[in-house]
């Protein structure tokens, strides 16, 4: 099979200073695509900033021939997330594709998270998102599609303990990219969601330190060594590559990357129950209760709400 190249395409990535959006900065860099590497470089529970992350990961794809530019603006800044796109354009002219990847974590039991650490999550890793991919979208229609490559968590699907706010921002992430996707369809842009699990990163590292994991099922894995040798951030950025490239198979998907693993998450639809003898009871409801939730009946639901979910 001929290698995937990216010779002349311009990707943004966010949150590339570290961890995965490194990896796949590294990645892309290494196929040919010239990379604008956007990281605040700051704390991983959110504050701070260091410049040095971003410009250390363009130096290191500028060491072996590449072409990238740092940028270090907050994705949480209207203004400095649309400085991501207009640096592509100012210095190569377009915008290929995008890896919305910068977050934060604040993990906190519901009952212990205040307002601040819900919005703060929400402002980074579901709103920074959208400041993100607004103009990126917009560049990308006017000069005839792209790639979006949103990052989202098993979290955000799944629930996951102290992380509720993690989980509500990722999970809005499903609905904002499928319905970019659908959007997209006649512009030639393509828009997926990458669901990845990766230890050893600045982000693993502070968890660990500070013990927001709260000791529950997660802590040995969180933990792990062998667990952390494994998961090592590298081995999602295939996918991204996949994901990115202009002969992108999808559209609208879920993606998973873990530790080798790369699997796909459905939303299904299954065929339910109607009652066509007029109003419904609660009685109605449960006597019907198991062809309610019947999954052999379940289906892939494809695209758009309006349309029954029919839309491929």
């Amino acid at each position: 099979m001929e290698g995937l190249r990216f010779d002349g395409d311009v990707i943004v990535v966010t949150g590339a200073g570290g961890g995965m959006g490194r990896c796949h900065a590294l990645e892309l860099a290494s196929r040919g695509a010239r990379v604008v590497v956007n990281d605040l470089g700051g704390h991983p529970f959110g504050g701070g900033s260091d410049p040095g992350l971003a410009e250390a990961v363009v130096e290191e794809i500028r060491a072996v021939g590449g072409e990238a530019v740092a940028n270090v603006e907050s994705v949480a800044d209207v203004e400095g997330a649309a400085s991501l796109t207009e640096q592509a354009l100012d210095t190569w002219g377009r915008l290929d594709a995008v890896v919305a990847n910068a977050a934060i974590l604040r993990d906190k039991p519901f009952d212990e998270m205040t307002v601040e650490d819900f919005d703060d999550v929400i402002d980074v890793n579901l709103r920074g998102v959208m400041r993100v991919l607004h103009p990126a979208y917009k560049a990308m229609k006017a000069s005839g599609g792209g790639r979006i490559v949103a990052v989202t968590s098993t979290s955000g699907f799944l629930g996951a303990r102290a992380q509720t706010n993690y989980g509500a921002a990722k999970s809005g992430l499903l609905g904002l990219t499928r319905s970019l996707a659908l959007e997209g369809q006649a512009s030639g842009i393509k828009a997926n969601l990458l669901a990845p699990g990766a230890l050893g990163t600045r982000m693993h590292t502070a968890m660990v330190e500070s013990a927001t994991y709260h000791a529950d099922a997660s802590a040995d894995l969180v933990q792990s060594e062998a667990a952390a040798a494994f998961l090592r951030p590298e081995r999602v950025s295939p996918m991204v590559s996949v994901l990115t490239h202009p002969t992108c198979p999808v559209t609208g998907q879920v993606l998973g990357a873990w530790g080798g693993m790369f699997h796909r998450f459905g939303v299904t639809l299954n065929a339910g129950w109607t009652n066509p003898d007029g109003p419904t009871t609660a009685e109605d409801i449960l006597a019907n209760w198991d062809r309610i939730v019947d999954e052999e009946s379940a289906r892939d639901a494809g695209l758009d709400s309006f349309g029954g979910g029919r839309s491929s």
